[in-house]
């Protein structure tokens, strides 16, 4: 089975596109600093435990994923690859990607178990601040901090219809 060259690029964008999600926990993760949160000794002392293990977890699969993507590099650049193969690897790629993801979670939510209530909120704005800065570095001409004022009243009205009347069922 030939694969033309259209097929490639597509391909090779799908691989471009999906590599990019890998990081995104890892991202996220970088915008928290655990100390800010006025952690005791034992929940620093649990905190650095749970990202030594997030650590290990890491370094274990990133290297797997990294040397694949090579692979499915050159097998979509090699017009007498194997189809299936190609598939078979992404599925591969794929899988090991989402078991990063699940690992990165299930820390991050053994952490957050760690805190008092005043340090979740304290964690939440973080969090808030981590996705508002990324959302600002990913668009940095747009307006997400100030809307016109005809736009708000806008939005107002059309709260205040589905609040005060219900929509009809």
């Amino acid at each position: 089975m030939k694969i033309s060259s259209g097929h490639n690029f597509i391909l090779v964008c799908a691989l471009g596109a999906s590599c990019s999600q890998a990081a995104n926990a890892d991202e996220l993760r970088m915008g928290i600093n655990w100390q800010r949160l006025n952690l005791s000794p034992q929940q620093s002392q649990q905190i650095q435990t749970l990202e030594s293990q997030w650590n290990h977890d890491y370094m274990e699969i990133q290297p797997t994923i990294i040397d694949e993507q090579h692979k499915l590099t050159r097998l979509l650049s090699d017009p007498k690859s194997d189809p299936l193969e190609i598939m078979a690897l992404q599925q591969s790629i794929a899988r090991k990607k989402e078991q990063l993801r699940a690992a990165a979670t299930a820390n991050y939510l053994r952490k957050r178990q760690l805190l008092t209530d005043g340090q979740q909120h304290g964690l939440e704005d973080m969090i808030h601040q981590a996705v508002a800065e990324r959302q600002r570095a990913a668009n940095p001409g747009a307006q997400t901090d100030v809307m016109p004022d005809h736009i708000q009243d806008l939005i107002q009205r059309v709260r205040n219809i589905w609040t005060h009347n219900g929509p009809e069922q």
